[in-house]
């Protein structure tokens, strides 16, 4: 990575696959958007750039770096894939960019309680981390073992079809009220139905939205 390619990602800005950081004060922290890069599509994780864009870079970025790599290494629950990019922005000054890769079998969570192995996952959405649902994850570890899933019409299938032909979207808590489910009723049909790709999820930090599938050439009338 070079310089001009820098000033590529930073004028783009942050985003869902970009983040700006000016210091690696707090690596825990900062994992939470390695974690979230490696739960969707990769990204650059740039730190010696503050969040309006001005690229400040470091004299000494041995240490930014260090401190990163040793966070990757014992804070995340599975050995995800990085390239790391050292970018001379002056004759003294340099930029950290850790590229992350989208990790194969998701989701990747990040470990607060190193001794107990507990943590959280998170997910990228636009230019934000957030924490990603246990419905979610349940999609996420459904795709990684990437088996092709049958789409079964049946009652619940029609209802949902139905709710999202009225509405842009519909959430786990609409779908438990209007139909009256449990719910893991609601999560297993939900579920069922972005495995198929008939459904998008979309996270949320307070509840997840579920959307017709763009691509899903499912044709349907009511």
């Amino acid at each position: 990575m070079d310089l001009n390619f820098l000033k590529q990602l930073v004028q783009e800005g942050e985003g869902l696959k970009i983040e700006f950081k000016k210091k690696a004060a707090d690596p825990v922290k900062i994992m939470k958007e390695v974690v979230a890069f490696a739960n969707n599509y990769g990204g650059y994780l740039i730190v010696g750039v503050a969040d309006d864009g001005r690229i400040d870079g470091f004299t000494d970025i041995e240490g930014e770096k260090y401190v990163l790599e040793e966070a990757i290494k014992t804070r995340i629950s599975k050995k995800i894939d990085y390239q790391i990019h050292i970018v001379q922005v002056s004759h003294i000054r340099q930029v950290v960019v850790f590229e992350i890769d989208p990790y194969h079998n998701k989701p990747v969570f990040l470990l607060y309680n190193l001794k107990r192995k507990v943590g959280k996952a998170y997910i990228r959405v636009a230019d934000k981390s957030v924490q990603m649902s246990k419905l979610i994850r349940r999609i996420l570890k459904g795709r990684s073992k990437d088996i092709d899933y049958v789409f079964q019409y049946g009652e619940l299938e029609r209802m949902v079809l139905k709710l999202l032909d009225e509405n842009d979207f519909i959430t786990l808590n609409q779908l438990m009220k209007h139909g009256d489910l449990s719910e893991e009723e609601a999560s297993d049909v939900l579920v069922n139905l972005c495995l198929s790709n008939i459904l998008k999820e979309v996270p949320q930090d307070l509840e997840d939205r579920f959307k017709i599938n763009p691509k899903s050439k499912l044709d349907w009338k009511f």
